[in-house]
């Protein structure tokens, strides 16, 4: 049986409001890797009552290209 190639996602195939999930795999980091992220300063946290974690797609996007060529 064939295997099918799956094409990598560009920005526009994640969702307009981004989870923890989408993080992981954008980044290829762990859960908690990424609920550090969330913590960090200048990273761009949806405020949203509760324990959810939730970010814009493209402030998420002009963040990464931002910080980008950091070495922190």
């Amino acid at each position: 049986m064939a295997q099918t190639v799956q094409k990598p996602k560009t920005i526009e195939d994640y969702p307009l409001v981004l989870t923890v999930k989408d993080i992981c795999e954008i980044l290829s980091i762990s859960k908690p890797t990424a609920y550090e992220l969330f913590k960090q300063k200048g990273f761009p946290t949806l405020q949203i009552p509760g324990r959810i974690r939730h970010v814009q797609r493209d402030a998420f996007f002009r963040w990464l290209e931002e910080t980008k060529g950091d070495t922190a």
